[in-house]
C-alpha cells in the first residue's frame, strides 16, 4: 500500500497506449479490455467455473481410489496421486482467486493473499512436471533395465515430499518481492489496489522468468520425452507376449498421453509470457487479457484433462470409479428411504452374488 503507480506505470502496466484515453475527460474506454464486456465475462466464467468443478471432483475421485485401495498403493500411482492432488490445489487456492481479480481489475484479499496467489501458481506447476518426470524414469528401470531393484513405495513416498519441499524454492523470489499497489490517478478517475510485484531491477526479473521456464518446463518434460522414446525403442526391439506387450503398451500409452497433453495444454501460456516479459509491444492491446485469461485456462484444463486419461484409458481405475458411484448411489438410496423400493431377494441368490463378487478379480494395476 505504500507505493502509488504513476501515470506512465498504468500504461505500460496494461500494455496500453494514451489513444485508449478520451480527451476530453480522460475516462477509461471499456473497449482497451474486453473482459469488461459482459458476454465475455460470462464466458470466462464458465470456463473457469467448469475447469474448477471438473478439476476438483475428477481429482478428488482419482485420489479417493487410489489412497483407499491396496491394490492402486504402486510407485506410480504414487505420484499420479500427487498429481491430482497438486491439480486439486491449483482448483481450490488459485484460480477462483485469479477469475476475481482478472475480471474486476481490483484486489480485495489484502497483503497476505496477495503473495499466496503470486507464488502458488508456479507450485503446482513443479510439481506436476517433476512427478511426469519420476514416473518416466521409474518406467525406464523397469524396462530398459529390468533385472535392476524396482523404485520402492516408500521411496515414492519420500521422493513426494522432496517435490513439494523443491517445488517452493522457485516460489521464493514471488514471495520475497510480492507487494500491493495503490493505482491511484485521480485525472482519470481511477483508484484502484493491484497485487503486484516489485523486482530489484528488470535483469533480475527476466532471469528469473527464463530460469522457472527451463527448470519448471523445458527440461523436466525434454527429459522426459527422451526416457519414453527410449522405452518405445526398447519395446520394439524385445521379443515379448503378445498380452504382456499389449498390457506395457495401454500403461505407456496412458502416461505418455499425460506428458503430451501437459505439454500442450501449457506451452502456449509459457511462449505467451516470455513475448510480455520480453517483447510486450507484440501482445499488448484490447485482446492482451482476453488472450492471457484464455490461454490460462487452457493451460489449467490439464487439471481436468488427466481424470479422465485414468478413468477412461485404464480398465481398473474405470471398474473403481463406478464401483465408488454404485456405493455413493446406495448410500444416498438407503438415506433416502429409496432402498425399501428395492425388490427383496431370497438367500439362495444372495449367496450366490456374494461368491461371485469375492471371486471377481479387479486386475493389475498401472
Amino acid at each position: 500500500m505504500d507505493n502509488m503507480l504513476k501515470y506512465n506505470e498504468f500504461l505500460q502496466r496494461f500494455n496500453l497506449s494514451e489513444d485508449y484515453f478520451e480527451d476530453n475527460n480522460f475516462t477509461i474506454k471499456m473497449e482497451y479490455d474486453y473482459t469488461q464486456k459482459l458476454q465475455w465475462k460470462i464466458v470466462i466464467i464458465f470456463v473457469y467455473v467448469l475447469i474448477m468443478l471438473i478439476g476438483i471432483f475428477g481429482n478428488i475421485t482419482i485420489a479417493l481410489i487410489i489412497m483407499t485401495n491396496k491394490q492402486f498403493h504402486s510407485v506410480t500411482n504414487i505420484f499420479i496421486a500427487n498429481l491430482a492432488i497438486s491439480d486439486i490445489g491449483m482448483c481450490i487456492f488459485n484460480l477462483p482467486f485469479q477469475l476475481h481479480y482478472q475480471l474486476s481489475d481490483n484486489w480485495v484479499f489484502g497483503n497476505i493473499m496477495c503473495t499466496v496467489f503470486n507464488s502458488s501458481f508456479a507450485i503446482p506447476i513443479y510439481d506436476s512436471t517433476m512427478c511426469i518426470l519420476m514416473i518416466a524414469i521409474d518406467r525406464y528401470i523397469l524396462i530398459v533395465y529390468p533385472f535392476r531393484k524396482r523404485m520402492s513405495n516408500k521411496m515414492a513416498l519420500r521422493l513426494t515430499l522432496l517435490i513439494a519441499l523443491l517445488a517452493i524454492g522457485p516460489a521464493i523470489p514471488m514471495v520475497i518481492y510480492s507487494k500491493l499497489v495503490v493505482l491511484n490517478i485521480p485525472a482519470i478517475q481511477l483508484d484502484k489496489i493491484l497485487c503486484g510485484e516489485e523486482w530489484p531491477s528488470e535483469v533480475i526479473r527476466r532471469v528469473y522468468t527464463v530460469s522457472v521456464f527451463l527448470l519448471q518446463f523445458c527440461i523436466p518434460i525434454i527429459a522426459t520425452s527422451i526416457l519414453y522414446s527410449r522405452i518405445y525403442t526398447v519395446l520394439k526391439n524385445r521379443p515379448v507376449k503378445k498380452t504382456e506387450h499389449r498390457r506395457s503398451q495401454r500403461t505407456n500409452r496412458i502416461l505418455v498421453s499425460i506428458v503430451t497433453l501437459f505439454t500442450i495444454c501449457w506451452l502456449p501460456w509459457n511462449i505467451f509470457s516470455l513475448f510480455v516479459e520480453f517483447d510486450p509491444d507484440l501482445v499488448k492491446g484490447k485482446f492482451f487479457k482476453v488472450t492471457d485469461l484464455f490461454l490460462k485456462s487452457f493451460a489449467m484444463s490439464s487439471s481436468c484433462i488427466n481424470p479422465f486419461l485414468y478413468g477412461w484409458l485404464n480398465d481398473n481405475f474405470k471398474k473403481e470409479i463406478c464401483l465408488l458411484f454404485d456405493n455413493s448411489k446406495k448410500k444416498w438410496n438407503r438415506r433416502t428411504g429409496h432402498a425399501l423400493l428395492e425388490p427383496k431377494r431370497n438367500n439362495t441368490e444372495t449367496q450366490q452374488n456374494t461368491i461371485v463378487m469375492n471371486t471377481m478379480s479387479h486386475g493389475i494395476n498401472v
